[in-house]
């Protein structure tokens, strides 16, 4: 099932109009980094009306991260350019999520695929959130997601 955005007007519900995808710290980084990225997300559609696009406060943290330590971004600059691109295809940052210790399941299916711990905590709150629409590169990450019923859009390498 796609978690659909409700909207509202003055007057009431519209209907569901947009479907939620989730995005991961790589696809940030990419659309951060590469033209090409760009282009791809375009053509793809995922910049397009219907679709819902937000990603985590983690996803965030952890592009900023990789900005900084593998690209040799300041801080500032790596701020920037994430702002730039959450405001350019209007990307909702999705509000915090408590782990509980249900962030157990997660672990457990996790270790099978051999989960990053960083990642554990992402998709944690992609599941809780019920965005059931994520777009990732990461193997391990993919395979946890499937097994949540969680439904993985591939995105490519543009290094």
């Amino acid at each position: 099932m796609v978690k659909k955005r409700m909207v509202l007007s003055s007057s009431g519900v519209i209907g569901e109009l947009f479907t939620k995808y989730g995005l991961d710290a790589n696809v940030l980084v990419d659309l951060v980094l590469y033209q090409k990225a760009r282009d791809y997300f375009q053509m793809r559609g995922y910049s397009f009306p219907d679709k819902f696009l937000c990603t985590l406060h983690q996803c965030i943290g952890e592009a900023k991260g990789v900005l900084i330590n593998k690209y040799g971004f300041s801080e500032m600059k790596a701020n920037q350019e994430l702002d730039r691109i959450i405001q350019e295809f209007m990307i909702e940052k999705s509000p915090a999520v408590v782990v509980e210790e249900d962030i157990g399941v997660v672990e457990e299916i996790g270790q099978k695929y051999g989960l990053n711990d960083e990642d554990v905590p992402i998709i944690y709150g992609f599941w809780k959130l019920k965005i059931n629409i994520v777009v990732v590169r990461d193997n391990a990450f993919e395979d946890t997601c499937k097994e949540l019923n969680i439904n993985v859009i591939r995105w490519p390498s543009f290094n």
